[in-house]
C-alpha cells in the first residue's frame, strides 16, 4: 500500500536561535519504505537528517530568531506481514536483552500498578496475539476520547482512574496493559490514514512471535494504513519535536491518504463496420 503523507509546523523563534529536532520522517525499514520525500524549511536554513540509535531518521536544525516553518512530504509503501494465527507466551526471562527493556516500567506506562487488574481483566486469554487484541479492544470500549482531558504529564494510572484522553493516553493504557502482562510493548508516533480530525497519530507496537507487531488501541487503523515516524518506551523517549530554546508552537496541519493507484486505460478495440 503506497501512502501519502505530509505535515506542516510552524513556530516563532522568541530570543536568540533555537534548536530544533524533528522526529516526523517516515522510518525506512522492511516494512516500510520512502519512495520520495521532500523536506522544506522557511528560512531557507541548513538542516541535518541523522540516524538515531534506534534506528530512525531525525531532522536537526538551528533556527534563527523570527518565525520558522518546517513543511515535509513523502510517498511511503507500507508492507506488514500477517501475525501467526497462534502466538503462544514466551518466557520473558529468554528475550533479547534489547526486547526485555519494553517489559519494564516507565515515565508514562506503571505497568507494575497494573499487574493485578491487568490478570483479572486479560489472564484467562492464553494466545498471545488474541491478549493484544483484547487489551486494544478494552482500552478502545472504555475510555472517552476527550481532547484536552490530559495534558503531557497526564500517565497512564491517571487515564485509568479518569478514563478519558486522546490517542496518547490510550497508548499508554495498552503498554502499561501489555508489560504488566510481560508482553515488551513500545510505543509508535506517525502517520494514519482516515483520522478524523486530521492530526499525528499515536498507537502500539507489541513484540509476538519475535517481531514487532503494530496495533491502534484508539481507532483500530489496519496496520497497513499507519505509516512509523519515531518509537519508544513511551511518549518521553519517542516525542515527535524536541525543542531547545524559547520558541512559540504555532499552527500544525498533517495529512495522510492512501495514494490511489492509476487506472490503466483501456485498450482501443477496433470496430468493424460492414459495408452493404
Amino acid at each position: 500500500m503506497n501512502i501519502t503523507v505530509g505535515c506542516t509546523l510552524r513556530y516563532q523563534v522568541v530570543a536568540q536561535s533555537a534548536s530544533f529536532t524533528f522526529n516526523v520522517l517516515a522510518n525506512t525499514g522492511p516494512e516500510q519504505r520512502v519512495l520520495s520525500e521532500t523536506i522544506a524549511c522557511t528560512p531557507d536554513i541548513p538542516a541535518e537528517i541523522a540516524a538515531t540509535s534506534k534506528g530512525e531518521r531525525v531532522l536537526r536544525v538551528e533556527v534563527p530568531t523570527g518565525p520558522f516553518e518546517l513543511a515535509y512530504s513523502a510517498l511511503v509503501d507500507v508492507d506488514r506481514p500477517e501475525m501467526p494465527a497462534v502466538v503462544p507466551a514466551e518466557k520473558p526471562g529468554r528475550l533479547p536483552l534489547s526486547i526485555l527493556t519494553y517489559t519494564l516500567p516507565s515515565r508514562y506506562c506503571e505497568s507494575d500498578r497494573f499487574a493485578p487488574v491487568a490478570w483479572e481483566l486479560f489472564g484467562k486469554v492464553e494466545d498471545r496475539g488474541e491478549q493484544v487484541r483484547s487489551i486494544c479492544k478494552w482500552v478502545g470500549d472504555n475510555i472517552e476520547y476527550a481532547a484536552g482531558s490530559t495534558d503531557a504529564r497526564t500517565s497512564a494510572w491517571d487515564v485509568w482512574q479518569t478514563r478519558k484522553g486522546v490517542c496518547r493516553d490510550y497508548t499508554h493504557l495498552a503498554i502499561a496493559f501489555c508489560r504488566a502482562l510481560s508482553i515488551p510493548a513500545r510505543y509508535v508516533g506517525g502517520y494514519g490514514v482516515g483520522l478524523e480530525p486530521m492530526n499525528f497519530h499515536a498507537c502500539i507496537e507489541a513484540y509476538l512471535g519475535g517481531a514487532w507487531r503494530l496495533f491502534d488501541p484508539t481507532d483500530g487503523i489496519a496496520p497497513g494504513l499507519i505509516v512509523e515516524a519515531t518509537r519508544g518506551r513511551d511518549a518521553s523517549t519517542a516525542g515527535l519535536t524536541t525543542i531547545f530554546g524559547r520558541v512559540q508552537p504555532g499552527t500544525v496541519s498533517v495529512q495522510c491518504t492512501a495514494a490511489v493507484p492509476a487506472v490503466p486505460m483501456p485498450e482501443p478495440q477496433s470496430v468493424g463496420i460492414r459495408i452493404p
